[in-house]
Parts: structure tokens; C-alpha cells; sequence
């Protein structure tokens, strides 16, 4: 049993880690294609092809039972799915992609800590510390933003604003969605079915926001869209739910540290981008955290 459980949680960790290098290659990319397009057309197509793809998959399991008790999760799941992912892409248009990603990420482990707080779960001093160093993290590339140091020079307006707020706001939506989707892995959901199922909100209201103009950039950026989704949403989704399956929801989170550091390093290839010492410090500050989290996640299942 032992060994099973490690075997499970290197999985889940390689899960995780392969997850983030693909996400942050995507949403640099994404932050580059997002000027010329409307925010939620992206998400619209390529959360729909996602829910598509992966409920071909869930087809021959007998969903019919599994929905009885957990109906109200997949309701919470959506929710949060919007919270997460509409915020993220929202703000990726205005903040840089490693900012957005670290604002993201961030604030997850100390939001898992505080919901650990008000279910009277214990909490080992350890987490406690990685968690607080996030946060400080999160404080330094917020005044990179504010103070003209990030890569991207822009002027403080409502949309940076707003776009800051949906950053921090998605990083509390993806520790949502984490807990959900465990809950219903728990309950006997396959991968398969949990990601077909937890777009509807995000389709539904991307579709709403983009109806007057979908056709008109439909055809000229369905190409780049499809790459995207594939490498960007589909396979990152799939191995995250994977490691959602295997690992904690403070490890999930904490792994998902390692996203802005590979985006940092990703958009020096884009010509916007200008090289910001203070966003590397605090990026670089995240992901030596992760990887004490990580650490400590193995060293725990060993011992």
C-alpha cells in the first residue's frame, strides 16, 4: 500500500510539473494573439471543443448514478471554473503573463491554508511558512505592475486595475475548482467526466460576450485557436486533473508555482516584453517555493 501511494504521488507530481510547462507556454503565446481579438472569444471556442473532446471519452462510463449527490458540486465546479479561467484571460491582456500567472498561483496556497483554518484542519508550520512567502511573492510583482518595473510599460488605468483584481481573483477560483474536482474524483468521477462537464459556465457566458462579433474573427483565428486548446488547455487540463486525483490541494496549487517562472523565461522571445528584474525576484521567489513544497510533499508520503 505504501509503495502504491509514493508510485501515486510521483505521478501526480510529474503530472503537475508537465502541466505547468505546457500552460505557460500556451499563455504567452495566448498574450501575444489576445491583442488583436476579443478576451472571451478564445475561451468560448476552445472551452467548448475541450468540454466536446473529453465527454467523447466519458461517454462509456454509466454517468446516470454518479450525478446523484453530486449535482451540487458540478453547479460549484462551474462556478468556480468561470471565477478561475475568465478572470485569467481577462487579465492576460493587460498585465503580463508571468505577472497574471503569479498573482494566480500565488495567492492559492494561502487561501488553502485559510479555508484549512475554518474547517479546524491542522496545519504544519512548514505550510504555514511557504504560504506566507507566497503571498510575499504576490506583493512584490504587484508593485512591479504598479510601479512601471514589469516587463510590459503601462500606464495605471481601471483595466490594469481590474485586470489585477481578476488575477488574484482567479487564484482563489483555481483552489475552488481543485477542491471540487477532488471531491467529485473522490465520488468516483473519471477525469473524462469531470472535464466535460465543468465548462458550461465558461461556454456559456464567453459565447453570450462574443455573439455580435463571433463570425467576424471566427475564420481568421480558428487555426491558432485550435494549436492552443490541443497544447494549451486539453493536454495541461488533463494532467492537472491528474494530479488533482494524486496530490493535496496545497501541492496542486504550489505546483502550479512553477508556471510563471516558465512564462517569465518563455516571453523573453516576445518582442512587447521588456527584461524586469523586479517581476524575476518575485517569480523566482515562487518558484523556489514550489519546490520546498514539493519536497516536503514527497519526504511526508516516504516517511
Amino acid at each position: 500500500m505504501e509503495i502504491t501511494k509514493k508510485r501515486a504521488t510521483t505521478v501526480g507530481l510529474v503530472a503537475l510539473v508537465l502541466s505547468a510547462l505546457l500552460t505557460a507556454m500556451s499563455q504567452v503565446f495566448y498574450a501575444k494573439q489576445v491583442q488583436e481579438v476579443p478576451t472571451f472569444l478564445f475561451t468560448g471556442i476552445s472551452f467548448f471543443m475541450t468540454a466536446i473532446y473529453f465527454s467523447f471519452f466519458a461517454r462509456k462510463h454509466k454517468q446516470a448514478n454518479m450525478w446523484r449527490g453530486n449535482i451540487h458540486y458540478v453547479v460549484k465546479l462551474n462556478v468556480a471554473s468561470v471565477l478561475a479561467f475568465m478572470g485569467f484571460y481577462f487579465a492576460l491582456k493587460y498585465v503580463e503573463s508571468a505577472i497574471v500567472s503569479a498573482l494566480e498561483m500565488g495567492i492559492g496556497p494561502l487561501f488553502v491554508l485559510v479555508l484549512a483554518v475554518f474547517a479546524k484542519e491542522s496545519i504544519p508550520k512548514a505550510q504555514w511558512v511557504i504560504a506566507t512567502g507566497t503571498f510575499i511573492a504576490c506583493t512584490i510583482l504587484i508593485f512591479a505592475v504598479v510601479s512601471g518595473k514589469s516587463a510590459i510599460q503601462m500606464e495605471i488605468n481601471l483595466q490594469v486595475v481590474l485586470a489585477l483584481i481578476a488575477s488574484v481573483g482567479c487564484g482563489i477560483g483555481a483552489v475552488l475548482c481543485t477542491i471540487y474536482s477532488k471531491r467529485l474524483s473522490e465520488a468516483g468521477w473519471t477525469t473524462s467526466m469531470i472535464l466535460a462537464n465543468r465548462y458550461y459556465g465558461i461556454i456559456l457566458l464567453s459565447f453570450f460576450a462574443t455573439f455580435d462579433i463571433f463570425f467576424k474573427y471566427f475564420q481568421g483565428n480558428i487555426s491558432w485557436i485550435i494549436a492552443v486548446t490541443a497544447m494549451g488547455v486539453m493536454l495541461p487540463m488533463y494532467l492537472l486533473q491528474i494530479g488533482i486525483q494524486y496530490c493535496s490541494p496545497l501541492i496542486v496549487m504550489m505546483s502550479l508555482c512553477f508556471v510563471p517562472i516558465f512564462a517569465f523565461f518563455f516571453q523573453l522571445f516576445d518582442a512587447r516584453l521588456s527584461w524586469s528584474p523586479v517581476s524575476l525576484i518575485g517569480i523566482s521567489l515562487l518558484f523556489i517555493l514550489g519546490v520546498c513544497s514539493l519536497y516536503l510533499e514527497k519526504r511526508t508520503v516516504s516517511e
